[in-house]
């Protein structure tokens, strides 16, 4: 399994195979914390050889440098079934609604397929008036 995109964004949707994205970030800023960003996205594209056609499980958290989950983590399993010649991609969209933001902090996204982790992606969290949520 390859990993094509593993991204924190501000808007993903995936329909009929393709993966839009729109706004990929690595910070969030707040005026003030805690704070709660209203919405963001996690997007990624996992391709698979022919050999790993099938269910595989996924996970994604994300964790502070001693590991504490900054949002209880996502657990579920994508079916790949794909046509390709030799592989098949699958896309992964999901939407985190209402996120507590603890304070200026660096966080991990994490990705993992069957146990293993597989992508990882920063997030900072910063006092400043920048282009995140929440203003």
């Amino acid at each position: 399994m390859n990993v094509e995109l593993f991204a924190l964004c501000d808007y993903a949707q995936e329909e009929g195979g393709k993966l839009s994205i729109l706004g990929l970030f690595d910070t969030l800023c707040a005026r003030e914390f805690p704070a709660t960003h209203p919405l963001f996205c996690v997007a990624a594209r996992l391709r698979f050889p022919v050999y790993e056609l099938g269910s595989h499980e996924i996970r994604f958290a994300i964790r502070d440098a001693e590991g504490r989950d900054l949002l209880p983590p996502f657990e579920g399993s994508i079916s790949v079934d794909g046509i390709g010649i030799d592989s098949a991609a699958s896309n992964i969209a999901l939407r985190l609604a209402n996120v507590p933001l603890p304070g200026e902090s660096s966080w991990r996204a994490i990705l993992f397929v069957d146990g293993a982790e597989v992508a990882l992606a920063g997030l900072a969290l910063a006092i400043g008036l920048g282009e995140g949520w929440p203003r």
